[in-house]
């Protein structure tokens, strides 16, 4: 083979094989900036979360002490029509 062959040959396998790096760094790059970005607003979210759970159980709370206390009026006997 002659030296520009073995050039040519030598260009096309280190341009993309070079790319193919460059590529998967900007890709790591990507995921490592997308996944600090979504470490605050997961917490942020879980802990929302926690907070409304803890709401919805208060008003389940008072809502089954309303019922109790409805559940405990005695019951007017029927009036007979006699």
């Amino acid at each position: 083979m002659a030296d520009p062959q073995m050039m040519t040959l030598a260009l096309a396998i280190v341009i993309p094989l070079s790319m193919s790096i460059c590529r998967n760094s900007r890709f790591t790059d990507f995921k490592e900036t997308l996944r600090a970005e979504i470490g605050p607003l997961r917490s942020d979210l879980l802990g929302g979360a926690a907070q409304m759970k803890g709401l919805m159980e208060a008003r389940f709370d008072l809502i089954d002490q309303k019922l109790d206390e409805i559940l405990r009026i005695p019951a007017k006997p029927a009036r007979s029509l006699e």
